[in-house]
């Protein structure tokens, strides 16, 4: 399992900061500064998943000003932390017994959101692995 704070701490250069974000801005990231800000009022599930998408706003550098680069680059990222949070055998396994996107959630220890980005953007290979599964799930429903 990924550890999103085991990762973080390990980034020595870097501070996390907590604050009341306006709206339903949940985190930044502040290259300049070198601190990640996440809002005090997350969740645990939450701040797991809003810390896996700034560590890769570290890691990938700032987002482009742009607003169509700007887009795509928070694609990318929502998609690189939703692969990290969650591997295709723990999303196998929690699918073979629930196909409630919200038990899977919780299963998985991510918000909904996050797992609708990796569900929406899984490799051919773990699509067919995921229809077996559930295609077992549904075999032994019955």
């Amino acid at each position: 399992m990924h550890h999103p704070w085991r990762a973080l701490k390990a980034l020595a250069d870097w501070s996390l900061v907590w604050d009341h974000l306006p709206g339903d801005l949940l985190g930044f990231t502040d290259h300049r500064t070198r601190t990640v800000v996440l809002d005090r009022d997350l969740l645990q599930v939450e701040r797991r998943c809003t810390i896996a998408h700034e560590l890769e706003h570290v890691h990938r550098g700032p987002v482009p000003a742009d607003p169509w680069l700007g887009a795509r680059e928070e694609s990318a990222v929502e998609q690189e932390a939703a692969r990290a949070l969650i591997s295709i055998e723990a999303l196998a396994d929690a699918v073979s017994w629930s196909l409630d996107v919200h038990e899977v959630a919780d299963a998985l220890w991510v918000d909904v959101d996050t797992l609708r980005v990796r569900l929406a953007h899984l490799h051919p290979a773990e699509r067919a692995l995921l229809a077996r599964k559930m295609e077992h799930h549904l075999d032994h429903a019955h």
